[in-house]
Formats: structure tokens, C-alpha cells, sequence
């Protein structure tokens, strides 16, 4: 609050009240608190009181699990249907109650303190309702005070539905806690607390003034909030007379939350052992706030597969694309959004063809983009989105923040630079908005930008915040924005609350008519949120004559606005739209009034929804931006969008890629979607569906889970022509088709436009003098004013051109909008808003000649004058009442006297006040001018202006502002402070903004030439220039721009000559880390952006993001931080072993970084292995055994990460967990699959093994399920067997001729062979089992020549084996083309980029050997025999592709190593082939259950690689880990393991529905269970790269075709290159199938949606 802050106050008289009609001593006998967040000194003063007559009780508010647990009791319980929650409600009533009667209490102090492991602690909300509710029904309220000690109130929302609903105090107790582990806080605890009780006392006082209440007195009690899915009961019992809809939930949910909530902080089975210590411990962040893609996070509808699924329909224009999209987000809304608990009646409709529904070009004219400004967005987004929308015959908003005047004009066919983008410009192309929005700022509303409007929006709410305003900072005014919005550059922009001239509806009729007066052809528009009751106020504005109701709901956004602006504000716009088009049918007012809605209109399911429940018109937004670029960031305010769309930044609108084709293709999509769902319900043209809620009904699943079960749609789905109308007799229209009569055709702006035809036709000069005018002639000079600008433009006419002088009082808005070239003179008195929006005119006002009272004196100008002004001049002899110049932009004024809060949020002009002020006189005032005379410092609101004494150019000014003042007005003051001006001048004070001088100032000292408002991005972009020349490394970096101002360096290698000497890690050793080092990491993580929506840590559908949804954003800010510990803890929360994934996994994370979409991404992967070789140089990294054991026991078979990962989890839930592997080394891939040099096996690989083991893991080596043991015996043994065999089936090719000759090996078998010779010499086995290794490794590759066929990690690490074995050449074949160099098209962000790409053995053979060991489009025929031995190969017999068709080519080698991936688990573990497997050999299990089909034992699992197919080291980490939870679950009905992942945070991962198919149910999470996920295809299992299925590509059938017929070409001819050549294994233009197969997974329903979670709306 600004304006309200000097008239609010938290101020509030608690304790006894006596009889206020017989005061009496005693009734003084209260406590006045100064806030009603108590800190504990406040706290414990008033248990102080004691001693002082004001006694205290303390009321519990937990409960125990075993209260009443008798016969009797259960009995009772069972008989009233009262769980134990309402039961100690009632409870709490009946001890307050005695309390109060009995020991004459001044205070109930409901606390939480005694809650713990046996006592289960009771929503505080549901408590002090209760009592607040029973008191009043008691009449006991009035003589006690109500204290709230609450652990779970701690946020501004929590605390205003606290005192809404009757606590008079609250002490949160556990927020002062937990301010005790604020990190990087020197600040004494009593300062944090009160640092926390300012903020939270300004946010309430925030909130208080969004409902026009001034003293906390008022707000306590008053109830008003609205609910949402609350049952009747609990309304009855806590809300009594809270207005709700929906119905909903019940007590019993609410304690079945309160003991899902207890088993978090209390485990039944006693809480983990710690990941590092109990010290840096962190709560689950739920990703309120921000996506979060782990454990149980809140669903957001903006998920990174959605994104990137959009963005590749609309950049394509992919129908296939757009389903794909549609299906997810759907999905989402399903359980998300009320209108996703609602369905399609399809049973009950009789079908149309497709061919006869209204075509798409005539319903994309019925969308329009929601008010996103210049400024809060780039001009090329918003450009972009307007010229898309004008093609299309839509409409775009410009938002509150005006529109630059060159946008008017059509332009020129040709190419347009925008960003990084290249426009194709059509003839007749316009950038121009046809929607202009009116807000309370009034931002560039001048006569011209009303003027080129069709359709005028007034801003009465915004649905993100309703009623706050907007807010631009000051780094975000710069160049055409500062001008548009008639702002100082640099100077932030506040928007006040929508109170100035819309205090009621008749305020908002009289706006309507000012706007129509101002352009009689446009549409008027008023936009309001939804929320119960908005029916009346919509019924009030249509009446007031608006053509156009936009319905805005809770879930429309703004990118920069607070996080305690947009939580838990308004309502759903489902419930907005349905009650508007009910209460307009019923008041006989819908056909005059089109109604659109805006809030997250996604898909043509959403735009369907929203007819039928009676919108005509859809607003979006979100997903234009989408199309466009955005990715969700949400760092809109920091001005730091890495894609150009929400940025004013010069160097980020560069990289702005959007086209306005791209949101043209997608406004098309959503089109057909409606055109198909439409021909389903039997309806032709849209305007068939407006209103048929009798095609909607609940779904079938609400009934299917607790809290959904009771939701009521009655109300919402009720028809609106079943309704009795109260207007008409006959049925009313359910649409517009009556346009609305403005009364415009007798107003006397109809005479002034025929008097000034001379100056309209060819600028002559007009004077009228002595005009009639009345108070109900308002909006006069409206009309006039639009023809001038029409005819004119923003320049108008020559100054007093049109010269009319009126006689008599004005009614509202004298002078509206008044354009230049136009004097009004009044000789009168004007009503309220004289001068609205003055755009150039000049206004003069006197008192009447016959008058005997003075001027100064006397009143003149009603409230509000000069509102929204942007240019020109007025002059009043007079006294202005309230709010003169509010919001001024430009106009100069002189003025004899003004009332409270002149000049408020004023951001431009000049305004001399020749007479008293108001109190709260410049309030707000950001920029302009004020003098004032004679004055009153107690009347200045001081928090933003200094005081100032006028200098010698102030002088100049001022008189000849005077001056003028009397030569128009007359006015005898202003003529006697003429006549002594040497004193007169001495007289007046200077107001001066702070913001405004500093500006100046900084604009005084800037750099002659340097303009940095520059609003066109240059020609070039030098993104890569300036990414050469940034640092990598600093000290202290900042984070703000981090991402801009640094180069990535990701963790060197050593040199590649050197590495091949050794079988050591490839990675430079940084055992002790220096400042340097810790300058490096910080400044690399300084680099990520901590993105709204992190697509690095969510692994998605192109193979993308992280697996194991690593909290990346989180990690990444502590090592920022310096705070390595608490990285480390978040790490392994969700990564059981970071020191095998930093050094081998490929970095799918650093594919989906945002950095990625236009430069080089994040270090993720370096930052990672830093956090865990830090932990555990420093000792942190401790074996933590668990705390209890519960006497099961698992055995998993096979080593590898995922049987790893799934020991490691179910040890810490407390099973005793064997692991079995056939191998005389534990880790599986990790030790023989894996190269040292990749992977050090000893400082990594053992040291890990060893603390597993010493957790309690017990390891069984030189073991082979099969033929040791039986697969039956361990079923039997053991309560569960998990199979994690990995995929060990090699593919072959065994029909390829030669196949037989020796030294064609597996890559597994080279790699093993060589691993297990270096362990052995290295531990000194050697002597045992190879006593001959060192001298002879098991293949001596010394001055051989080797070939690689296959491709992936796997043929990588053959290739750098073969180098350190001596190797001449070494070959890597690919049958693939090479891939292109920028990420090609099929595999857009955030995808697994199908790029060419130099891993560490293709650098290591080009440094030895000079060139790169990839061969491209390489097709294996044969192997030819050694001359020497023919048992040996001798050379591969390959074709190879070319410009010329294809060539036979001779390859020699002594070895060929065949690395092309697996089929699955070999058949030894399971002889008898007894378990299902899928059509690639894998066991069959459902992702998510895991459970083997087929098998005889109900406690076989398989999980990882067995199961799956070959992958990453990452994805079988977390199957692992999912799998260990589920087994978990199965083995004790519950768990406390974490599932991987995606499973509980994206409900994208659903198998599209076949034709025919019945679609899929939703599984909601908490319902899961033991039963088995429906629907979800392997194809869309959750997962990362998998080796490629090498099946014959187009290329290679030719290239064997071809071959026939071509010449063999001899070794000889092709010399050494032969020799030296060498093959890459790389992604070609055409999309291999094993990618378009798609990387996915499970999503588990959220059951927090809207409208069934207990929410109290404010």
C-alpha cells in the first residue's frame, strides 16, 4: 500500500469486551497490540498478564492415534460417524468454553507445542475456526482473546485466513526456528525475526488494501475468503456463512492429511539413516513455487515435455505434434483444473462430419492474446504475437504499458530482423494491436492509442493478482518503453490498484462511456476474475453498457509478480464463466454482452470447455509465448530471459527466435482439435456450443479417490435457459447478437464536431463561445478529440485551433482525452475526472463572473482531475478536490489549492499548486515535478520525493506559468503573487522524486553517444564473439547474470598423448583443491539460472534432462554458495552414486540446460562429480547403517547400478539385502564394462563397494543364478529377489561370412578381458590367475590394426582400449552418416541432440594417428582371413556409401571388435525360460510395478537394463532406486524410499489412446498400491539413450545395391589412409528407430487439484 498506507493500521484492541452502551472503567481494561504476529517477547508479555486480573488457558490442538480407543468410545464413534479430528474439535470448543466460564479467561491459547511422534497436530485453521464459530454461537466471543500457536501457519495467506477468521494473534513459533538455519545470514536472531514480522505485517497490510479494508479491526472476523471443494460439515462447523462451491472434502480427509503428514515427520518404521549428516539435513522442496520433477511434487501445467512438445508443433507445424502435445496437457489439466474433472457427454451425441463443422479460418477469430505489455515482455514477442494474430482475423492485447505510434501503420513487404529471427513481412501486414488496455496506470493511454483501437479494455482486475497492479522495475523502462509508457528511463513503474475511477459500478459505467466517447467504433471491454458473486458484478457492468466481459481465472500469470501476489487469489475461470452466463441469461442481459474467459487455455478440450459453459471468446497467452520461445523461466522480473521473450536487455533480444508463423500454426492446431471435438457433439458452428452445459458431466474417476469423491458440479453444470428469467419472458439468447445502445447519438460532443468541421476539414480557426453545458453533459470533447486524432494523428491541430468556451457545471470527464489543437474553457465548476487522459488539449476553469465567493477559495474540480494525462495544459482558479493528477504523465497544471493525495504515482508533467494541499500529497510519485506554495510538510507522504528549494531556472518557469495562469483565468491570487514575485518566489518549495533525480543525474553523467535505450537489436549477432572474450573463472561471481557474463569450462581432460600412456582417468587430477578451483566451480554454477521450469533435472520424451531428477538448480546454487556440504546432501538425495555418473554418463541434463537452446549449457556433469569428490576428500561420506532392521531379506541379482542402487535404498528402509554376482568383482558393467581410464575402478568402483558393505550389504561373487543356484531356491529363501542382470545378450553377426575366424570378439569380452588383467596385476592376482598377464594381456594389440563396428559409450571404449593395448590403427564403423554440426530439426531442445560429437578415444586416435577414427554410411558383408593364418581375420569386407553410389572396400585388421549393443539378458539365469520377455529379449515387468510376468513366484522384480534394454548408468540408477521403493511397499505394506524420478511429478507419460481404444483411467497417487499401472507403453518408459538396434538404414540398401556393380577397390590403391582410417559412431539425418521410440515413463495422478485440496480463496 501507498496511497492507504497513512489511513491503515495493524493496530488492535484484544482481550474482554464490556458493554459498549454502558462504558464503564473496566471497559479500558484491554490489550492494544501493535501487530498480530507476535515475536516471543510479545508472546510471553501477554502470558505476563496473568498477575494483572487477564488470565490464560493454553488449549491443545493435537491428538493422539490412541484416544478413546475403548469399546464404548469406538462404539460412539462408530454411531455419531465422528473421527478423532472432529471429536477433539469438539473438544477444544468445550474447554474453552469452561475456561471462560469457569475461570473468567482473558486469553485461549490454541498451541501446537505438544504435537510430536504420539500426537498428531490439528490444521490450526480448522481449530481457531471451530472455536471462533462455537464462541460466537455461545455469545462467549466478545470475552476472550483468541491466540493461535501454530507450527503450520507460515506464510502471509496462512496468516490472513487466521484473522479472517477470528484469531486476534499468532506466534509462529516454528518459522523463528527455522530462521535458524537461514544459510549465509550473519544477522542475530532477534533481527531475523523482526525482519520477518515487517515483511509479514506488509503483506497482510497488502492484502487488507486489496479489499479496500483500512484497520486490522475490520479484517478480523470478517470472513472473506471464498472456498473451494470444502464439504458442507466442515463449512458449518469452522466457516460458518464462508461463501463455497463445489462441495468437496470432509473431516475425514482432513484426517487422513494430518496422518499422511505425521508419517513424513514420523516414520512408522523410524526415519532413514542420513545421506550426509543430520546437520544439512533439508525438507522436501514440493515444488510449490517451481516445477520440481521428484518424489511427491506438486503438479505444475507447465511441464518440460509439454514445452518442447508445443514449441515443435508450432515451429513445424506438426499435426502428429500437437496431439502428442494435446494428449500430455490434457492429462495435466486433469488433475489440475476443475475442467479436467469434468467430460464429454459423446455417448449421448448424435455425430456430424467434419467436412460440414465451421472451418478453422472462422475460429481461430474468436481467440485473442491475453495483456502482456511492452515491457514485460521484448517488442519482438510482442510484435510477433500482434502480426500473427492480425493475419489470422484475431486479436492481440497490448497490455497495460501503451503501444509504440509507428505500429499503427500497415508495412512494407520484405524481411524484418527480429532477434536472432528473419520475418517474411507481407503487404498489408500490421504490427498494431487491435485490443488497447486501460488499466489504473494508465501507461501511453493517450487520444491516439484510443484511437486505434477496435476493441478498448478496461483493466478492473487482473486475474494473476487481482487487486494489486502491475510493476515494472526500473532496469526494464528503457528507450520505447520509458516513451510509451510517458516514463522517466530507469525509473520503475507502479500500477496502483484499480480504485481511482472504479470505486463502484458507476464508476466503471462512467469509464465505459469516457473510453466510447473516446472511440465510438471500438468494442468496450471490462475484464474481471473470477470468483463467487461475479455474476452480479457482471450483470452491473453489462447494465453500465460494456459490449465485451472478459473472465480471468486465478491460473492466468504474470512472470514478475510476487509469489504472495499470485497464490490464492481468485478462482478458477470455470467457475467465473459458468455463473456469469447463468446470472446474464437470468437477468435477460446475454445477448447484449460477449463474454471471453483467459487463464491457461491450452488445447481445443480447453476452448470446447469454455464455450459450453458460456464463453464466446478465448484469451491466451501462456502458450502464444510458448510458441514464440518462452520457456517458462520465471525470472520475468530479473530482466534475464535467455530467450529474448520477457527482456529488455539488448544482448538477450538477440537471441529471440520466434516467428509469427509459429503461433499462426498453432492457433490453426487448436482450431481443428475444436472443429474434431465439435463434430463429436454434433455441433456445426461454434455458437452452437455456447452455454450447452447439458453436454458436460462429471468424470467417472472423482468417485474412484477420497478427496474427489464428493465434489458437487450440479451448480456449475446447471443449464442456463432452465433458469426462470427475470427479465424476459420468452427464452433468451445464450450468446451476443444485440449490440448495446451507448446513447451517443444527442451528446453534445455531436454539436461541438459539426462547429469544428472548418478545423477538421482544413485546420481553420474555430472559436465558440458561450456554450450551454450541464452536469449530466459528461465525457464532453471525447467525440471531438477522436476525429481529430483520426484526421491528425498524436500531433493534432496547431495550439487553440478549436476554441470552445462553456457556460455552466460539467458533468464527469470534461475534457476527455482531449487532443491537441483543443481549448475548453469553463466558466463553472467541473465534476469529477475533468481532464481524464488529457492528451495535448488545454482546459481552463474559473469560478462564474456573477460569483460573489473567491476562487482560491472555493472548489472547482471534483476528484481525480487530470487522471491518466499525458500531454498539454490546464489552468484552475480554483481548489481541486481529491487525487488531483493522479498518475499525470506529462501535463502541465496550475492549480490554486488540491486535496488529499495530489499527485500520486505522477510520473511525469509539471503541476504548481498556488494553495494549500492535502494530506499524503505525492504518494507514490516516481517522476515529474511539483511546487508548491507555502507548504505543509506534515501533508507529504516523504517515502519517495525530496524538498528542494526552486532555483533560478524554477524561477523562469514558474513565473511564466503564473503569468499565463492569470491572462487565462483571471485569477486575482495569481495576480497578486505576480505582483510580488521577488517574494512570491521565495515562497515555493520544489517536490523532486528521488527515483526521477537519480535518473536525471545518471542520464547527465552517461558517456556522450551511449544510448542504451536503443530499442532495435543490432543487425549481427556476436553471441559467440562475446562468449570468446567472457571469463570462466572469477572471484566472487554473481548469479544474477551469470549465465550471461561467463564461459562455460566444463572439467578439463589431461592431454590426450599423455592419457594414452596410462590406464588412468582421463580427467585431470584436482585432488587439493586451490581458490582457483573454488573460484572455477562457483563461477560455472553461477552459470545456471535456477530456472521455473528446470528441463535439466526432468528427464523427458527426446531423451533429454536427468533421470534421476537430480535437483541441479538446488546443488548448483549452494556450491555457489560455497556450502559444498548441503550440495552434497541434496545430491545424494536423489543419486545414490554421483562419482559413477559424473565420470560416465553422457550428460542428458547439459542437453535439456536452457543455456543449450542458444549457447554452451551449464557444467552440470563437472559440478556433480566436484560436489561428491569434495565430500568425500573432506571425510563426509560416512557408511550409515540403519537404525532398525525389519528381518526381511532381499536378494538382487547382479552388481550393477541399478542391483547397486536397489541395495543401497532397501538397506536403509532396514531389509537385509544379499547381492549376488557371478563375476569374482563386485559393480557389474561398473568394473569390467566400463574402462578404468573411464572409470577408476579403485578410487571409485571398490571404495564405493566397501561402503555399501560396511552398511550392512552382503556380496556373494563367483555365484551364477543358474547353475550355483536356482532362480526357485532364492524365491524361497528370501521375501523378494530383484533380477538386475543388466542386458548381457551381445548382438552378433553370426549369417556374416567369416563370422567364425578368430580374434572377431564381443566388446564385452575385449573390455572384461582387459579390465580384469589390469585389476589383477594391480592387487596383485596376477601370479595366481595370470601369472603371465603382465607380459601377455589377454589381447596383444601391439602394432595391430583394429576395427570397432557398432556405435555408443561401448564401441567408444573399445576404441580407447585398442589405443592403450599399442594398436597401429584403430577403425570405428558406422552405418550412419555423419551428423550435423547444429542440432538438427527432428531432435530439437530440450532432446537429446542428434549432433556430431568427439568423445575422448576419437580426440586420442586423432591426436596419435592424425585423423578421426570414424568411417560413415560403413556396411559390414564379410571378414576375410589372415594370408598368414587363415584361422584369423585378416580384413573386414565392407561397402561403403559415396556421391557415386557405393564401393567395396578392404579394411585389414588383426582384430574386429563387434560393439553393437545387447538383446537383453542371457538365457542362463533363467534356463528353463520360465520368465515372459518382450519382443527384444528383455524380462517383461511393468514399469513403475516391476513385478516379472509369468513367473511362478509373486516376490520376483526386475528392474535396470534386464528389464529395459540397454542404457545409461544413470537410468539404471534409477530403476534401481524406484524398483528398491516399490519392493519396499510390497514387503510392508508402505515406504519411506523416495520413488525415481518422474513418477509422482509428471503426468505426461501416458500411452496415447489407439482408435478404437476406450481411454485410458488415470492411477491417482495414494491409490496405487499393489495394483498394476494401466495403458503405459514400453515405448514411453521413462529412460535415456539406449544402444541403437542396428537394423539396415535406407543408406546401407542402397550402398548394398550398389556395390554389386562397382569395382573392388584394392587395399594398395587406398594406401596408408587405409591404415590410419578410422569410424565414427554418430547420428545422421535420418532418425534412427530406436529414438523416435521415445524415452518415457509413469506419471502418478496428483491428487492436489483444484477445486478438492482444502484452499480457502482470498
Amino acid at each position: 500500500p501507498i496511497r492507504e498506507a497513512n489511513v491503515m493500521s495493524l493496530v488492535c484492541p484484544i482481550g474482554p469486551e464490556r458493554n459498549l452502551l454502558d462504558p464503564q472503567p473496566e471497559s479500558c481494561h484491554r490489550v492494544f497490540l501493535d501487530t498480530p504476529v507476535l515475536c516471543p517477547r510479545r508472546f510471553n508479555a501477554l502470558l505476563e498478564l496473568e498477575g494483572k486480573g487477564m488470565p490464560h488457558v493454553i488449549i491443545d490442538m493435537t491428538y493422539t492415534l490412541t484416544e478413546g480407543c475403548s469399546a464404548r468410545r469406538l462404539a460412539d464413534r462408530a454411531i455419531s460417524k465422528k473421527s478423532l479430528l472432529r471429536e477433539r474439535l469438539d473438544q477444544i470448543c468445550k474447554e474453552a468454553e469452561a475456561a471462560i466460564l469457569g475461570d473468567s479467561v482473558a486469553f485461549i491459547v490454541l498451541t501446537h507445542r505438544r504435537a510430536g511422534e504420539d500426537r498428531v497436530p490439528i490444521c490450526s485453521l480448522l481449530a481457531a475456526g471451530a472455536l471462533h464459530q462455537h464462541l460466537i454461537n455461545a455469545k462467549l466471543r466478545a470475552r476472550v482473546a483468541l491466540v493461535v500457536e501454530a507450527a503450520d501457519a507460515h506464510e502471509v495467506h496462512h496468516f490472513c485466513c487466521l484473522l479472517g477468521f477470528g484469531v486476534d494473534a499468532i506466534f509462529p513459533y516454528l518459522c523463528y526456528l527455522s530462521l535458524l538455519r537461514v544459510r549465509n545470514c550473519t544477522l542475530s536472531m532477534q533481527t531475523r525475526v523482526e525482519n520477518f514480522r515487517h515483511a509479514s505485517e506488509f503483506s497482510i497490510l497488502k492484502v487488507m488494501s486489496k479489499m479496500g479494508i483500512s484497520c486490522l479491526q475490520s479484517y478480523k472476523g470478517a470472513q472473506l475468503f471464498q472456498a473451494v471443494g470444502l464439504g458442507k460439515e466442515v463449512l458449518t462447523k469452522c466457516f460458518t456463512g464462508c461463501k463455497s462451491v463445489l462441495n468437496g472434502v470432509g473431516f475425514d480427509a482432513f484426517a487422513q492429511d494430518a496422518l499422511e503428514f505425521h508419517k513424513i515427520a514420523y516414520p512408522p518404521r523410524g526415519p532413514l539413516p542420513p545421506l550426509v549428516d543430520e546437520e544439512v539435513e533439508e525438507l522436501q522442496d514440493i515444488g510449490e513455487y517451481h516445477f520440481r520433477s521428484i518424489h511427491e511434487s506438486e503438479i505444475h501445467m507447465n511441464t518440460p515435455d509439454v514445452l518442447y512438445k508445443l514449441q515443435e508443433a508450432a515451429r513445424t507445424n506438426s499435426a502428429e505434434g500437437y496431439k502428442l502435445f494435446a494428449h500430455w496437457q490434457n492429462k495435466i489439466t486433469e488433475q489440475t483444473e476443475i475442467r479436467g474433472q469434468l467430460e464429454f457427454c459423446l455417448d449421448e451425441c448424435d455425430p456430424v462430419p467434419l467436412e460440414e463443422v465451421e472451418p478453422a479460418a472462422e475460429i481461430v477469430k474468436r481467440f485473442c492474446t491475453g495483456a502482456a505489455s511492452l515491457g514485460s515482455i521484448s517488442n519482438e514477442a510482442h510484435q510477433a504475437m500482434a502480426i500473427a494474430m492480425n493475419r489470422v482475423g484475431g486479436r492481440s492485447n497490448t497490455g497495460e504499458g501503451g503501444e509504440d505510434p509507428d505500429r499503427f501503420s500497415p508495412m512494407k513487404e520484405g524481411q524484418m530482423k527480429m532477434g536472432a529471427a528473419e520475418w517474411e513481412i507481407f503487404e498489408g501486414d500490421t504490427s498494431r494491436s487491435r485490443i488497447k488496455q486501460v488499466a489504473s496506470g494508465r501507461f501511453g493511454v493517450t487520444a491516439e492509442y484510443l484511437a486505434n483501437a477496435d476493441e478498448i479494455q478496461i483493466k478492473l482486475a487482473q486475474g494473476a493478482k487481482p487487486g494489486e497492479g502491475g510493476e515494472l522495475p526500473g532496469y526494464k523502462v528503457i528507450g520505447k518503453i520509458a516513451e510509451t509508457r510517458k516514463a522517466t528511463p530507469g525509473v520503475g513503474l507502479i500500477s496502483p490498484p484499480p480504485h481511482h475511477d472504479m470505486y463502484s459500478i458507476e464508476d466503471v459505467a462512467q469509464l465505459i462511456r469516457d473510453l466510447k466517447n473516446a472511440n465510438p467504433a471500438a468494442r468496450i471491454s471490462v475484464k474481471l476474475v473470477a470468483r463467487v458473486g461475479i455474476g452480479v458484478i457482471a450483470s452491473g457492468v453489462t447494465k453500465g453498457k460494456a459490449d465485451h466481459l472478459t473472465i480471468s481465472g486465478m491460473s492466468g500469470g504474470t512472470g514478475a509478480a510476487k509469489w504472495t501476489s499470485i497464490k490464492h487469489c481468485g478462482l478458477p475461470w470455470e467457475i467465473g464463466v459458468a455463473e456469469t452466463h447463468q446470472t446474464l441469461v437470468l437477468n435477460g442481459l446475454r445477448d447484449r454482452v460477449t463474454v471471453q474467459t483467459d487463464g491457461q487455455v491450452r488445447t481445443g478440450r480447453d476452448v470446447v470447455m469454455a464455450a459450453l459453459l458460456g464463453a464466446e471468446e478465448i484469451a491466451m497467452t501462456t502458450a502464444p509465448l510458448i510458441a514464440l520461445g518462452c520457456i517458462m523461466m520465471r525470472k520475468c522480473h530479473l530482466n534475464t530471459c535467455p530467450v529474448g521473450v520477457a527482456t529488455q536487455d539488448p544482448e538477450l533480444r538477440k537471441k529471440f527466435t520466434g516467428q509469427p508463423e509459429h503461433l499462426i500454426n498453432y492457433l490453426f492446431m487448436v482450431a481443428e482439435d475444436v472443429r474434431e471435438i465439435m463434430a463429436s457433439l454434433g455441433c456445426r458452428r461454434f455458437t452452437e456450443l455456447i452455454g450447452r452445459t447439458d453436454l458436460l458431466r462429471p468424470s467417472a474417476h472423482l468417485k474412484e479417490h477420497w478427496k474427489t469423491a464428493d465434489l458437487d458440479f450440479t451448480d456449475l453444470l446447471r443449464p442456463a435457459w432452465t433458469l426462470q428469467s427475470m427479465a424476459a419472458e420468452t427464452e433468451g439468447s445464450m450468446f451476443c447478437c444485440v449490440p448495446q445502445d451507448h446513447e451517443l447519438a444527442h451528446v453534445l460532443d455531436r454539436q461541438l464536431v459539426l462547429r469544428a468541421a472548418p478545423a477538421l476539414e482544413d485546420k481553420s480557426q474555430v472559436m465558440v463561445k458561450d456554450l450551454a453545458i450541464k452536469n449530466i453533459d459528461r465525457s464532453v470533447g471525447g467525440i471531438l478529440s477522436f476525429e481529430v486524432t483520426r484526421r491528425f494523428g498524436a500531433q493534432g491541430l496547431p495550439d487553440d485551433t478549436v476554441h470552445v468556451k462553456f457556460k455552466g457545471p460539467s458533468g464527469q470527464s470534461f475534457g476527455n482525452f482531449l487532443a491537441p489543437g483543443l481549448t475548453f474553457e469553463l466558466e463553472g465548476d467541473a465534476n469529477d475526472y475533468i481532464g481524464k487522459g488529457l492528451s495535448g488539449g488545454c482546459l481552463i476553469v474559473y469560478k462564474p463572473g456573477q460569483s460573489s465567493f473567491k476562487g482560491h477559495e472555493a472548489i472547482l474540480a471534483g476528484n481525480a482531475a487530470l487522471y491518466g494525462a499525458t500531454a498539454g495544459k490546464s489552468f484552475m482558479a480554483g481548489i481541486a478536490a481529491e487525487r488531483f493528477a493522479v498518475r499525470n504523465s506529462g501535463a502541465t497544471a496550475v492549480v490554486e489549492g488540491v486535496g488529499d493525495h495530489g499527485c500520486e504515482y505522477m510520473t511525469r508533467g509539471l503541476v504548481v499548486v498556488l494553495g494549500s494541499t492535502g494530506a499524503n500529497f505525492a504518494a507514490g510519485m516516481s517522476g515529474g515535478l511539483a511546487y508548491l506554495l507555502d507548504i505543509d510538510r506534515t501533508s507529504l507522504n516523504m517515502e519517495s520525493v525530496l524538498l528542494e528549494s526552486v532555483d533560478a531556472e524554477d524561477c523562469k518557469v514558474l513565473l511564466e506559468l503564473v503569468q499565463e495562469h492569470v491572462r487565462v483565468t483571471g485569477s486575482t491570487k495569481a495576480q497578486e503573487l505576480v505582483s510580488s514575485w521577488d517574494n512570491t518566489v521565495t515562497r515555493f518549495t520544489k517536490v523532486f522524486p528521488k527515483e526521477y533525480k537519480k535518473a536525471l543525474e545518471s542520464m547527465k553523467s552517461a558517456p556522450a553517444g551511449k544510448n542504451v535505450s536503443d530499442d532495435k537489436p543490432a543487425i549481427e549477432n556476436n553471441t559467440k564473439d562475446l562468449e570468446d572474450l567472457r571469463p570462466n573463472s572469477v572471484h566472487e561471481p554473481h548469479k544474477k547474470r551469470g549465465f550471461h557474463e561467463y564461459a562455460r569450462k566444463s572439467m578439463s581432460y589431461r592431454p590426450d598423448k599423455d592419457r594414452t600412456m596410462d590406464w588412468e582417468e582421463i580427467y585431470a587430477s584436482q585432488t587439493k583443491k586451490s581458490q582457483q578451483w573454488h573460484s572455477w566451480i562457483q563461477t560455472q554454477t553461477a552459470r545456471c539460472m535456477d530456472c521455473g521450469t528446470p528441463t535439466c533435472h526432468s528427464p523427458n520424451q527426446g531423451g533429454g534432462g536427468c533421470p534421476l531428477g537430480n535437483r541441479i538448480p538446488t546443488w548448483n546454487q549452494l556450491v555457489h554458495e560455497g556450502d559444498f556440504k548441503r550440495a552434497l546432501e541434496r545430491l545424494l538425495d536423489t543419486n545414490n552414486f554421483p562419482e559413477f555418473t559424473g565420470t560416465t554418463c553422457p550428460a542428458p541434463c547439459e542437453e535439456a540446460c536452457v543455456l543449450g537452446i542458444n549457447e554452451s549449457p551449464v557444467a552440470i556433469k563437472s559440478t556433480e562429480l566436484a560436489i561428491i569428490e569434495y565430500g568425500f576428500s573432506k571425510g563426509w561420506i560416512k557408511p550409515h547403517p540403519p537404525q532398525v532392521r525389519t528381518r526381511k531379506r532381499v536378494c538382487i541379482i547382479g552388481s550393477g547400478p541399478a542391483g547397486l542402487a536397489a541395495a543401497q535404498q532397501l538397506n536403509r528402509a532396514g531389509h537385509l539385502v544379499q547381492v549376488i554376482e557371478r563375476a569374482d568383482r563386485g559393480g557389474g558393467l561398473l568394473m569390467y564394462g566400463i574402462p578404468s581410464m573411464k572409470l577408476d575402478k579403485t578410487g571409485k568402483v571398490l571404495r564405493r563397494l566397501q561402503l555399501l558393505k560396511d552398511e550392512g550389504i552382503e556380496f556373494k561373487y563367483n555365484c551364477e543364478v543358474g547353475k550355483d543356484v536356482s532362480m526357485a531356491e532364492l524365491c524361497t529363501q528370501n521375501d523378494a529377489v530383484i533380477l538386475a542382470t543388466g542386458a548381457t545378450q551381445c548382438r552378433d553377426m553370426r549369417s556374416t561370412e567369416g563370422r567364425h575366424l578368430k580374434n572377431i570378439v564381443q566388446a564385452m569380452d575385449f573390455l572384461t578381458a582387459t579390465q580384469k588383467t589390469n585389476l589383477d596385476a594391480e592387487s596383485g592376482q596376477s601370479h595366481i590367475r595370470h601369472s603371465s598377464s603382465r607380459k601377455s594381456p589377454p589381447y596383444d594389440l601391439q602394432g595391430a590394426r583394429v576395427v570397432v563396428i557398432g556405435g555408443g559409450d561401448t564401441a567408444v571404449d573399445c576404441v580407447a582400449t585398442a589405443v592403450r593395448l599399442g594398436a597401429r590403427s584403430v577403425l570405428q564403423f558406422s552405418r550412419r552418416d555423419e551428423a550435423p554440426k547444429q542440432r538438427p530439426s527432428h531432435t530439437p531442445w530440450p532432446c537429446w541432440a542428434d549432433t556430431y560429437r568427439v568423445d575422448y578415444a576419437h580426440s586420442e586416435v586423432k591426436a596419435l594417428h592424425g585423423r578421426d577414427p570414424r568411417e560413415y554410411l560403413v556396411a559390414t558383408k564379410g571378414f576375410k582371413a589372415s594370408a598368414e593364418d587363415p584361422s584369423r581375420v585378416g580384413a573386414v569386407i565392407a561397402t561403403q556409401a559415396n556421391a557415386d553410389g557405393a564401393a567395396v572396400i578392404e579394411y585389414p585388421a588383426e582384430l574386429v571388435v563387434l560393439a553393437m549393443g545387447f538383446t537383453g539378458p542371457d538365457k542362463v539365469v533363467d534356463p528353463q525360460g520360465v520368465l515372459a520377455r518382450d519382443q527384444n529379449s528383455n524380462f517383461k515387468a511393468d514399469y513403475g510395478e516391476y513385478v516379472a510376468e509369468n513367473a511362478p513366484w509373486k516376490n520376483l522384480f526386475a528392474c535396470g537394463d534386464c528389464r529395459r534394454g540397454a542404457s545409461l548408468v544413470v537410468t539404471a540408477i534409477a530403476e534401481g532406486r524406484d524398483c528398491a521403493a516399490r519392493i519396499d511397499s510390497f514387503l510392508m505394506g508402505e515406504t519411506s524410499l523416495p520413488r525415481a524420478a518422474p513418477l509422482a511429478a509428471n503426468p505426461t507419460f501416458f500411452q496415447m489412446p489407439k482408435k478404437g481404444d476406450a481411454q485410458p483411467g488415470l492411477v491417482k497417487r495414494f491409490q496405487r498400491k499393489r495394483r498394476q499401472n494401466q495403458d503405459v507403453s514400453e515405448a514411453f518408459e521413462r529412460g535415456l539413450l539406449v544402444e541403437p538396434v542396428l537394423e539396415e538404414p535406407e543408406a546401407e540398401s542402397k550402398a548394398s545395391q550398389a556395390a554389386t556393380s562397382s569395382m573392388k577397390i584394392a587395399v594398395e590403391e587406398r594406401g596408408a589412409k587405409v591404415g590410419m582410417d578410422e569410424v565414427a559412431v554418430s547420428s545422421g539425418a535420418t532418425t534412427p528407430k530406436w529414438l523416435l521410440a521415445g524415452f518415457a515413463g509413469l506419471a502418478i495422478a496428483n491428487v492436489a487439484l483444484l477445486g478438492t485440496v482444502v484452499a480457502l480463496l482470498r
